[in-house]
């Protein structure tokens, strides 16, 4: 009985490490600076980019990057995380006003997260032509 106490209680730490390793990874992403050509495209000023654009950025990804959703690290992952953060904010809502608060940080950052992936996308496709018309 003791040891499958400890089992279960490595298995819970090792998939919440897991959790916040994944996490870390994507928040870090989502600090990277917006170029200014990604904001003229979008028409969304990096510093006011929130929960609200998610819809709106992965439209923009499915329109000029279709390839991008199944090339791209985590994005699938992102996109079903802020889903099940935004029915939890949309289920909490007035209730639990801590709760909601947090919940639209994270969707913020998630936001953040496919604007970033967008921007390097974009400006690696840039590149590749600018590379083959020298050539």
């Amino acid at each position: 009985m003791l040891s499958l106490l400890i089992l279960l209680f490595s298995g819970f730490a090792l998939i919440r490490f897991a959790v916040s390793q994944w996490r870390a990874i994507w928040i870090s992403s989502a600090n990277q600076p917006v170029s200014d050509s990604l904001q003229l495209t979008a028409g969304i000023d990096a510093a006011a980019i929130g929960a609200g654009d998610f819809g709106r950025l992965m439209t923009l990804c499915d329109q000029l990057s279709p390839e991008l959703k199944t090339r791209s690290p985590w994005l699938k992952e992102v996109s079903l995380y802020y889903r099940v953060i935004a029915n939890l904010e949309r289920i909490t809502g007035a209730k639990i006003p801590s709760i909601s608060s947090w919940a639209k940080q994270e969707m913020k950052t998630c936001a953040r997260y496919v604007a970033v992936v967008l921007d390097q996308n974009l400006s690696m496709n840039l590149d590749r032509r600018l590379a083959a018309q020298s050539n």
